[in-house]
């Protein structure tokens, strides 16, 4: 049971390390790219990926969702796949590169928040410990630089992580249950997200023709696939695991993002970023350390 449970931890990290290269992908090859016209094309791609992966393994999904299912999905698909990426594009414009570090190192607080309200997944003094740790470890990871920027963008910042814990907490709610419904949900969020980013893309005036250039369609390709599948494995996760196990990792994109920056950017580690993401690893080990995963059962509401 234990080794069962510790190769879900390891998926859950190789999701966050996919999602951590894809922002290298993106940086690379998508600086011409309108920020709306690259979500509705990674989305694009991305639901795309899981139809294929649907169409090979149909006989095999799972479609009995009860009507209170069916509404948390709606409310995954609205607010990771769209409300999420759309407060962040907003955001990012108006704050320092800081100020969205510290944002992002909320995730598993306000994952924790929403899971013991929503799941009633109450987190045991160590877990508390651990995440103050990351917490604090995040913040020496970027330096202590204080919060800059706008307001308004910090704001953004704030909805856009809401909205991400907000996904994973509902996610944990529907993948809970008995049963394997992984692709069924993954498809089902993936092509709410697709019918209100697309026409966004397609209405937001960007240049849609750069698409066709080799290094950025191939990015949006590649981006857009590792979101499709990152996600399935995600659900996947918390199929077997605490929203607040799960999300932890989230924090360690830091750290990761930062050692594939010095690979293929030519980026340099600092000492506070070395200091920093060793302390949001302790910070996960000691969220997840010994931690009995359970599955309460769920009744209609």
């Amino acid at each position: 049971m234990k080794s069962t449970r510790s190769i879900w931890l390891v998926q859950a990290l190789f999701v966050t390390f996919l999602w951590s290269a894809s922002k290298i992908i993106i940086k690379l090859g998508l600086g011409l790219v309108s920020p709306m016209v690259l979500i509705a094309s990674i989305q694009v791609v991305s639901f795309l990926s899981v139809l294929t992966y649907y169409l090979i393994h149909r006989q095999k999904v799972k479609w009995n969702f009860k009507t209170y299912e069916i509404r948390a999905l709606v409310l995954v698909g609205l607010m990771g796949y769209v409300a999420a990426p759309l407060f962040a594009v907003m955001g990012l414009k108006y704050v320092t590169g800081a100020t969205a570090g510290l944002f992002a190192g909320m995730s598993s607080v306000l994952v924790m928040v929403l899971g013991a309200i929503i799941l009633k997944e109450r987190p045991r003094v160590q877990q508390l410990f651990g995440v103050l740790v990351a917490g604090i470890s995040v913040y020496i990871f970027l330096g202590g630089e204080v919060t800059g920027g706008s307001m308004f963008g910090m704001l953004m910042l704030l909805a856009s992580e809401a909205s991400y814990a907000l996904n994973t907490v509902m996610t944990r709610f529907v993948m809970r249950r008995p049963g394997d419904e992984t692709i069924s949900t993954s498809l089902i969020t993936n092509g709410i997200g697709l019918a209100v980013l697309l026409p966004i893309g397609l209405l937001s005036g960007g240049d849609i023709a750069v698409l066709g250039q080799w290094q950025i369609g191939l990015s949006v390709l590649v981006t857009g696939i590792i979101f499709g599948f990152a996600g399935m494995m995600w659900s996947s996760c918390l199929d077997k695991l605490q929203a607040l196990e799960a999300a932890i990792f989230q924090n360690t994109m830091l750290f990761q993002i930062a050692i594939l920056a010095v690979v293929f950017l030519g980026e340099q580690l600092t000492l506070h970023n070395i200091l920093g993401g060793f302390g949001v690893l302790i910070g996960a080990y000691l969220v997840d350390y010994q931690v009995k995963s359970f599955k309460p059962h769920l009744s209609a509401t």
